[in-house]
């Protein structure tokens, strides 16, 4: 089929060009949350950042002709603004070097992939816009645990970045009612060239940060749905319903249902829901199909972060729903005596308190975003994405690795230390930059997942100079 047609040339990784590769997308679209990345436009180059902001997704699909492997696409970002560009005769250039590896569960390196890539404009004014580099990668992998990791470099000035995750690749065969993984999209447009995010006859553009704010309106999201039964005699529909939960795990959206015609034994899964009408918080989409000639069923989730736009008016207040959320969202970052003034103030005082809570944090008060409140909603939400007790919830942010990550942000470097004999499985986490150079320990003590810190060299944290007894043996010495 032709939602299929990729699947078959994708052995390995694709060597990009720069005019086909590389999608710019002008970040009018998302500079309300990647704004945050920015460097000062100045009349001379600026200094380059201390490290790239790169951000990391993928989605598995039916691998064709062998089903006993999955077809991944592997999705990716980062700020074009934070690269370092030199003048090469009548263009603006900069470098790039990226290093991509996946593990399996035991640590043991399935795919690894370095190539180089540049970015060119014809302005210098152009390097001083926020403007977004998307590009993907497909490679074909056995089902199981995984992880991935992506490392970026920019040549000119030397400053890194690095993207990781977990990847739980499906076994999608070809008995049962199946849906692939929930592609979440920018936009989807009819698109009938052979491009880079070209499939189904649609131009696909990802979103591998999972952000979405009211101002784009829609969150767009492309699946496939595989083993309809298909046949003269049989029922020739079936049935798509989408709701939206939020992070209990409550349904707070239904968006209805839709009946389709069966193309064949596979469908293509492509819809949005309308987002403005939803509070800003953390959800997840579920997408759930019913073959009605056999009554089987199948559904798939994914996690997505709705931002509220600031909006400069005169005696703007925040939501209700805001203010219930408020001491939670905040607990990690909010002073004892804020939280103990919250909890003294009227509902229409604590609403006050909200807005003026975030306004002194804001680091650009004179812009209608606050960069500051973006970037903690963006950790609060990869925390729940990837430190999370079990797959279906969004309780991320509670857990000891997740508290680490909304205050300090991404690490500058992780060990990862899986299950052996002798110990069990731990991560080292290292800030570079933080009180001149901290590390935290977490053990997942259980063997479920859950990882707890154990020790850190920072200042007012948990300190456990014996940390090395609660591992095993095979850790190294303090």
């Amino acid at each position: 089929m032709a939602l299929l047609s990729k699947r078959s040339a994708a052995k390995g990784w694709k060597s990009f060009g720069e005019t086909k590769g590389i999608i710019f997308v002008l970040s009018l679209i998302i500079t309300l949350f990647f704004s945050l990345f920015s460097l000062t436009a100045e009349a001379i180059p600026p200094q380059s950042p201390e490290s790239l902001n790169v951000w990391l997704d993928y989605a598995c699909f039916r691998n064709l002709p062998d089903t006993n492997q999955t077809y991944v696409e592997i999705y990716y970002s980062f700020n074009r603004k934070q690269l370092k560009f030199t003048q090469e005769e009548k263009t603006y250039e900069a470098k790039l070097f990226l290093n991509l590896t996946i593990e399996d569960k035991l640590g043991n390196p399935v795919e690894k992939r370095m190539w180089n890539r540049w970015s060119k404009v014809n302005r210098w004014e152009e390097t001083q816009i926020d403007y977004n580099i998307f590009d993907e990668i497909e490679v074909i992998l056995e089902p199981g645990e995984y992880l991935l990791k992506l490392s970026v470099t920019d040549l000119g000035s030397e400053s890194q970045g690095e993207a990781s995750l977990e990847m739980r690749v499906r076994a999608l065969g070809e008995k049962n009612l199946q849906l692939s993984d929930l592609e979440l999209a920018f936009q989807i447009e009819p698109d009938t060239s052979t491009g880079l995010f070209t499939k189904a006859g649609r131009k696909i553009l990802p979103n591998p940060l999972g952000v979405f704010t009211h101002g784009m309106g829609m969150v767009y999201f492309y699946a496939e749905l595989y083993n309809l039964t298909f046949s003269p005699t049989a029922n020739p529909d079936y049935l798509l319903s989408f709701t939206v939960l939020d992070s209990t795990g409550k349904k707070v959206r239904d968006f209805g249902s839709q009946t389709q015609k069966k193309p064949g034994v596979s469908a293509v899964v492509l819809s949005g829901i309308n987002i403005s009408t939803l509070p800003g918080g953390r959800y997840t989409l579920r997408v759930e199909a019913l073959d009605q000639e056999t009554g089987q069923k199948a559904f798939v989730t994914k996690s997505f972060t709705v931002l509220s736009e600031e909006v400069e008016r005169k005696e703007s207040l925040a939501p209700s729903e805001e203010v219930e959320r408020f001491k939670p969202d905040v607990t990690y970052i909010a002073t004892p005596g804020e939280l103990k003034m919250f909890d003294q103030l009227t509902p229409e005082g604590k609403k006050r308190f909200i807005e003026e809570f975030w306004k002194k944090r804001d680091p650009t008060p004179d812009t209608p975003e606050n960069e500051f409140k973006i970037e903690h909603y963006r950790r609060i939400g990869y925390a729940n994405l990837h430190s999370s007790r079990t797959k279906e919830s969004s309780d991320g942010w509670h857990t000891d690795m997740g508290r680490i990550y909304i205050l300090y942000g991404e690490p500058s470097e992780i060990e990862r230390h899986p299950l052996m004999a002798e110990s069990k499985s731990w991560e080292q986490w290292n800030y570079n930059e933080l009180q001149g150079g901290s590390y935290f320990i977490f053990v997942d003590e259980d063997g479920y997942g859950v990882y707890r810190l154990i020790h850190s060299t920072l200042k007012g944290e948990v300190k456990n100079y014996q940390w090395e007894n609660k591992v095993g043996s095979g850790s190294p010495s303090e």
